[in-house]
């Protein structure tokens, strides 16, 4: 079973039905959700999607779609020292830096974001959801 890590970017898009980009990143959460593979994402992301849903939702249903996505997902948990990790991670943008690095500390055979220009340089594969080859 493949290990993968998902950026935030492929959770808002299926969670936020973004048009152009939240078929093909359902299909990603689904593989996960039948755990077909093992999909990890950072606890950061989870923060961060939920204060970006709750701006769409009622407080409830935003608690609840997270609630949904800990069943699905492994989480990467983040500390001090993944910050200082993220750092070194030839990334200008720290969140994506942070993102890249829990991939790498997750054992991730792939990084799957919507944004794969923003994750040049790093030592692991990095895909989109449309590109995203399971074998």
């Amino acid at each position: 079973m493949k290990t993968v890590f998902i950026d935030t970017s492929v959770i808002l898009d299926v969670l936020l039905q973004n048009e152009g980009f939240w078929q093909d990143s359902l299909e990603i959460v689904r593989l996960a959700e039948l755990k077909k593979i093992t999909a990890f994402v950072s606890a950061s992301s989870i923060t961060d999607i939920f204060y970006v849903i709750r701006k769409k939702l009622p407080v409830p249903a935003a608690r609840a779609a997270i609630e949904n996505l800990l069943s699905i997902f492994e989480i990467a948990g983040v500390d001090g020292n993944d910050l200082r990790k993220a750092l070194t991670v030839p990334i200008n943008d720290i969140e994506d830096a942070l993102q890249a690095w829990c991939a790498m500390k997750s054992g991730a055979e792939a990084l799957i974001t919507r944004n794969a220009n923003d994750f040049q340089g790093i030592d692991i594969p990095v895909t989109t959801p449309l590109n995203f080859k399971m074998y």
